[in-house]
């Protein structure tokens, strides 16, 4: 199946699988989305029988969501910044040659 017709099909599937699901206040989410994908998963669903050209398919599932705007991303926070492992090496001086 193209991507495109699979598209069509997962918002769809989509539209019926989160009406009788307990969302938070703020509407639909990612980890809605993630637990959407693995229903489909269990389901065997057909699907998920797209080309994923080497993707994760629930980032592709998750992306078309956020664009027909079926969810919000606000769950998600920044990842922290991780320092550097090692220190920074001294500055290197270049000598005149000798004549």
């Amino acid at each position: 199946m193209k991507q495109s017709e699979a598209r069509v099909l997962i918002l769809q599937q989509w539209d019926e699988w989160i009406l009788p699901q307990a969302l938070d206040p703020g509407g639909p989410t990612g980890k809605d989305s993630l637990r959407f994908f693995y229903q489909l998963e269990d389901d065997g669903s057909p699907l998920l029988d797209f080309q994923a050209r080497g993707q994760d398919k629930w980032r592709i599932i998750h992306a078309w969501l956020l664009g027909a705007e079926r969810l919000s991303d606000h769950w998600l926070s920044p990842a922290p910044r991780v320092p550097p492992t090692r220190k920074p090496r001294p500055a290197r001086h270049k000598f005149a040659a000798k004549t």
